[in-house]
């Protein structure tokens, strides 16, 4: 029988074994009628659509966010930070890391309804798909994207990022690169971490605060980075996102309540990793 965490991170959902991520596995065929009902006062989080994978519940990145714009009415277009393409020739760790949080800045443009930035992003993910060669997997979803955006259809935009991220997961599975898959999760649910705290600091309520309350997911991609091999296990980035798990989930798993400072850390810690691949260091 699967258990309830009692407390949860991020968006809103509890860990079965663990809970995973934003921007990460997705599974298409999902019921969408859930995300057009009225916002309950609390989420069944027993039928929150997602994957279970080796133990780990994942989410669907559409439903997540589309959850949390009914919990409350951020401006999406406030937390859209698409940086400037300017790192090419890194290695396969970094580039995966970036291509999840480049879909996760995608789920953020849908929510916007900012045409002009997902069509950026879809060219985007084509170019970051041709450097980890995957191009030719990825390139219908990107022209796809490029075209549904251009007609403000929302709803195939979303569908196409969502095929785009299974699209390379389950190819990266099948070359047997499970790390990257894994890396590509991780990089997804950071982006969006931060984007959802900083709206929360915006307007911190104890009931959004729970939403970040996610240990067993953080302790998943820390065991992750733990097991990795090869050079990229010792590079630098990798090095200070691991230190930068532990960090937040030393606040995550305080027996208090997060409070507004909590959430704010969270914020700036979750912002600080994305630095090392994401967006530019100050």
């Amino acid at each position: 029988m699967i258990e309830m965490s009692p407390r949860l991170p991020f968006p809103p959902l509890r860990p079965f074994a663990f809970v995973a991520l934003a921007a990460s596995v997705i599974a298409v065929d999902t019921a969408r009628s859930a995300t057009d009902a009225a916002a309950p006062e609390r989420i069944d989080l027993t039928n929150f659509p997602g994957e279970l994978v080796d133990k780990v519940v994942v989410p669907i990145p559409a439903e997540i966010f589309a959850v949390l714009d009914k919990l409350d009415e951020p401006d999406w277009n406030s937390g859209l930070a698409l940086p400037e393409e300017n790192r090419q020739g890194r290695d396969r760790s970094i580039l995966a890391l970036t291509f999840g949080s480049l879909v996760g800045e995608g789920f953020i443009a849908v929510q916007a309804k900012n045409s002009d930035e997902i069509q950026k992003i879809g060219r985007r993910v084509l170019s970051l798909s041709e450097s980890l060669g995957l191009a030719g997997a990825v390139r219908p979803h990107s022209l796809a994207i490029i075209e549904a955006a251009g007609k403000s259809d929302w709803g195939k935009v979303r569908d196409e990022l969502d095929a785009t991220q299974q699209t390379v997961r389950t190819t990266m599975e099948r070359l047997r690169d499970d790390e990257l898959s894994g890396l590509v999760s991780l990089g997804g649910w950071l982006r969006g971490t931060n984007v959802v705290t900083s709206f929360i600091s915006n307007s911190f309520s104890e009931d959004k605060a729970e939403l970040l309350n996610q240990p067993g997911l953080i302790a998943h991609f820390r065991n992750m980075l733990g097991t990795m091999q090869g050079p990229s296990a010792r590079s630098p980035q990798i090095r200070a996102i691991s230190t930068g798990l532990a960090r937040l989930e030393a606040i995550i798993v305080q027996p208090t309540a997060l409070a507004e400072e909590d959430v704010k850390q969270l914020r700036d810690i979750s912002r600080t990793m994305l630095e090392e691949f994401y967006f530019e260091k100050p």
